[in-house]
């Protein structure tokens, strides 16, 4: 499996070099990355897609030129192309980060949440009563912080999120059916926990496995079921599996990048005028 992450929020790409993305991306990608009002917004679903076209040409030796990306119904990413051997993979950003999980080896699943302050932490709880079970909700109250009782949240919501993206059924699905058992209260920070169970509708499936990673006040999670596995995973560069997720700066996205197309000056012209971000309106103190 490779599992690899790259903090978009902290990328400030150049003129050249956001042109040299849209080339590198099928264009109707490029036209749906234009549509986003945000920068922040347009810079996660690019690398999201720089790290598929990449994990793809790296683990099935695919010319990156010969890729051709669709979409599910559902809205999940898949590789059109027939080859040889099969390939698993999937995106998520949020806060910082786009991160992808790949693997030869299963249905794979992942989902990243930022640890965010709320101002409100019973009301957010009351609004999401229902997303989750009432052994998850002890969990969560389990410590008497509301720090504390958010990072749980966000972990919870997190593994379900993961589970729900390998089935690749979109947002439909119930999250309530799904009861997640921790063996390790709380995770530590570049530290891999691997021993939370999963119960859908009262029944445990230990075919799923669920590898919880926090990096930089973020929480990650990767789902994998094997259960119908014949094939041998790939190994990382070093020569064995990669514990823990790789950061990848925009030179490792573009490595084996190659121009799909010609450069469009008004890819960069529509997207350097926008805002970051939505601005944060503050009521004046009186």
């Amino acid at each position: 499996m490779i599992k690899w992450a790259f903090n978009f929020r902290s990328w400030q790409p150049t003129r050249s070099e956001w042109i040299f993305c849209g080339q590198c991306i099928q264009n109707e990608e490029k036209e749906r990355i234009q549509r986003f009002v945000f920068k922040k917004d347009a810079k996660a679903a690019m690398a999201g897609r720089l790290l598929i076209r990449k994990a793809i040409a790296y683990c099935l030796e695919i010319p990156y030129k010969e890729i051709k990306l669709g979409r599910t119904e559902k809205g999940k990413p898949y590789l059109v192309n027939t080859v040889q051997g099969s390939l698993s993979f999937n995106v998520s950003h949020n806060g910082d980060y786009a991160v992808l999980a790949a693997s030869r080896n299963g249905t794979i699943g992942v989902d990243v949440m930022k640890y965010e302050v709320r101002t409100s932490v019973p009301k957010f709880f009351h609004t999401m009563r229902r997303q989750f079970t009432e052994p998850e909700w002890s969990q969560i109250r389990k410590s008497t912080e509301e720090s504390e009782q958010l990072k749980t949240f966000y972990r919870l919501w997190c593994l379900k999120e993961s589970y729900v993206k390998a089935l690749g059924v979109g947002i439909g699905f119930e999250v309530s059916r799904l009861d997640f058992t921790f063996n390790t209260e709380y995770l530590k920070e570049y530290v891999v926990t691997k021993d939370t169970s999963l119960k859908v509708d009262g029944v445990h499936l230990p075919e799923w496995t669920f590898e919880e990673h926090t990096m930089d006040n973020h929480c990650i999670v990767v789902a994998n079921n094997q259960q119908n596995s014949t094939t041998t995973d790939f190994e990382e560069e070093s020569g064995r599996e990669y514990e823990h997720f790789k950061v990848l700066q925009i030179n490792d996205l573009l490595q084996c990048a190659s121009c799909l197309c010609e450069p469009d000056e008004e890819f960069w012209e529509k997207f350097d005028p926008k805002d970051e971000a939505p601005q944060i309106h503050r009521k004046p103190s009186s």
